[in-house]
């Protein structure tokens, strides 16, 4: 039970750690997009795609690696082991972080010429090279925090990260926007730059004084940086080509849209709305399960560690059938709300159709990154990055095909395409490592049906009581919450009334279905005699 209050509070706090960051950057996106365009976002999305790989050179693998390393020693209680994997990882991540800013210095030029066909992004390339050993050491920090289970001081440090950015970049934008869209991404840049900057080194700050608490004891196993590699590189590499390919993607839309009919200046703007707009605002609550789905992971390694594989099974069946209760519910407000949001948030036309297109994917992507986070805590992230190549792979072949035939609705028919294949083989693969259950009936169809009744019921109450329309900001923030209640009171009575009529009921896909098994799941204490423990 202390377990369990403890995983649930750090996923409070971590929960709303990232509504609040998500939330502030949802706002600041819409700040941001008012003030440099729609062309704007579009040039800062190509340049933030060459960034993201960027990141993924810096980093290489090196949180996951941490949280596993750092959780596979607190298992076993080895202060020093836990000191030791720390100073490993750090020197790791300094030495890529170092590599990959060089590298994008003197390749800065080239690249946006040659691969982003833009002389404007060279100077914001300059610019993003300066932050690559900081967020390569402050992953590997972020990744201490949460395998030691304190996850506030790792989200204290994004609430500082954001609040540093926002402020240098609004500096930045009231001095350099009007001097055009070059300045002004630079001025977005730069703000970002400085925050991780900042960001690092109050991490390492909270890091030095977490460091003097532990003891420095023996270690039980000395390996670490063999056990480091064994874990990093594989995800590095298999990161590296996902990276890579979803560069390309990036880099091929814009492309793909020109030789559709539409201008540069057009091609970047629809490019904006969709990846600059739509698909920020769908992900936001996603911030919810991205934080109890970042926690899983420690807590599945420990598991698996120490071989409880009752509880294993245990966590991904609820994991899963929270994640699709919570995705359902808000697939269906976008879908009914979609126009209202496009709106109020964006006041965009095209922002409004593209929401309600792509809001049925919402179930899919949300399903997907909680099923990778429970993948890697189970040792298999090599199968989950995999998927994402071949996710990838499968984009480009499909964006490079269609998007000159089709334009932006085939880009629209591309995303739908690799988002499923790969949800699909990766819930596969948790279904054949886990065993886990999941019932059609009550956690797909009825959470469907119920979030459709209310949300159409909200909206028509809406329409016929109120003389104010719907895309008024606070009364659609009113049907949202009003939506959101209904949602979660109608589950609540379905829940209850299922237990009173039926307890053991269960509507079971055949191919899903998981038996419980008769044996109580392990539980193992500081002081068991059964449990591993550093000598």
């Amino acid at each position: 039970m202390k377990r369990a209050r403890k995983f649930f509070i750090n996923g409070i706090l971590l929960g709303c750690t990232t509504v609040f960051l998500r939330g502030a950057s949802l706002a600041f996106n819409v700040y941001i997009t008012h003030v440099i365009g729609a062309e704007g976002v579009g040039l800062f999305g190509l340049i933030m795609s060459v960034y993201t790989l960027a990141t993924t050179v810096a980093s290489s693998g090196a949180y996951l690696a941490t949280v596993r390393l750092v959780t596979e020693e607190g298992a076993m209680y080895c202060d020093g082991g836990v000191r030791k994997a720390m100073r490993v990882c750090l020197s790791y991540t300094a030495f890529f972080g170092v590599s990959a800013a060089l590298l994008l210095l003197f390749f800065a030029r080239p690249i946006g010429l040659y691969w982003l066909c833009d002389s404007r992004t060279v100077r914001c390339l300059y610019l993003l090279s300066v932050s690559l050993p900081f967020v390569a050491m402050s992953s590997a920090m972020s990744g201490y925090f949460v395998a030691v289970r304190r996850v506030i001081k790792s989200a204290s440090a994004q609430i500082f990260e954001m609040l540093i950015k926002m402020t240098v970049t609004f500096l930045g934008l009231s001095v350099f926007a009007g001097r055009g869209i070059e300045y002004a991404c630079m001025a977005v840049i730069g703000g970002g730059s400085i925050a991780e900057i900042c960001s690092f080194l109050y991490l390492y700050c909270l890091y030095q004084s977490e460091k003097k608490k532990r003891n420095n004891g023996r270690e039980k196993e000395k390996r670490y940086t063999k056990r480091l590699l064994g874990v990093a590189l594989p995800i590095a590499v298999s990161s590296y080509l996902r990276s890579g390919l979803v560069t390309l993607e990036h880099l091929l839309v814009p492309v793909g849209l020109k030789k559709f009919g539409a201008s540069a200046s057009a091609s970047l703007a629809q490019y904006g709305v969709v990846h600059g707009m739509v698909m920020p605002l769908l992900l936001f609550p996603a911030a919810v399960l991205g934080a109890f789905s970042g926690l899983l992971v420690p807590e599945l390694t420990e598991f698996q560690k120490v071989g409880n594989k009752t509880g294993i099974r245990r966590i991904a069946t609820r994991a899963l059938t929270t994640t699709f209760l919570f995705s359902i519910g808000a697939a269906g407000i976008f879908f009914v709300f979609a126009d209202e949001l496009g709106q109020a948030v964006y006041h965009s036309g095209d922002a409004g159709l593209f929401i309600r297109f792509l809001a049925p994917l919402v179930v899919v992507m949300y399903a997907d990154g909680v099923v990778d986070a429970m993948l890697k805590g189970l040792n298999r992230q090599v199968d989950s990055m995999g998927f994402n190549i071949i996710d990838s792979a499968v984009s480009v072949a499909l964006i490079y095909t269609l998007l000159p035939r089709a334009g932006v609705d085939g880009y629209v028919v591309v995303i739908f395409i690799t988002e499923l294949l790969n949800a699909y083989l990766s819930l596969r693969c948790l279904m054949k490592t886990t065993d886990f259950g999941l019932s059609l009936c009550k956690d797909v169809f009825r959470p469907a049906f119920l979030i459709l009744s209310s949300a159409y019921g909200v909206r028509w109450s809406m329409e016929h009581f109120l003389t104010q329309s719907l895309a008024n900001g606070w009364v659609l923030t009113l049907c949202l919450l009003l939506t959101g209640a209904v949602y979660a009171g109608m589950l609540f009575l379905a829940a209850k009334t299922e237990q009173a009529t039926h307890p053991a009921g269960r509507c079971a896909i055949p191919f899903l279905k998981w038996k419980k098994p008769a044996v109580p799941p392990l539980r193992y204490g500081r002081n068991s005699e059964t449990r591993p423990r550093c000598e």
